[in-house]
């Protein structure tokens, strides 16, 4: 019996920073490039957790598509 292939997992979003006065933190925000669903985010930390949440693999058994990434373009 052949294993069934790892599905492929793939975000993409167009990532925009500012940052309002030079005293005040780094914001952030991305946009899905599929869906355009927009995230805020107030500092950077809140940014790569939000980052790390996404690319962290499912658990074990869990269906594909679990975490939302969809195959890249062709």
């Amino acid at each position: 019996m052949t294993p069934e292939p790892t599905p492929r997992r793939y975000h993409a979003y167009l990532l925009r920073l500012w940052q309002e006065t030079p005293d005040r933190p780094w914001r952030a925000s991305l946009q899905e490039a599929v869906t355009d669903q927009r995230h805020g985010f107030a500092d950077l930390d809140r940014l790569l957790a939000f980052l790390q949440d996404e690319t962290r693999s499912p658990p074990p058994g869990a269906p594909p598509g679990l975490r939302g990434g969809a195959d890249p373009p062709s």
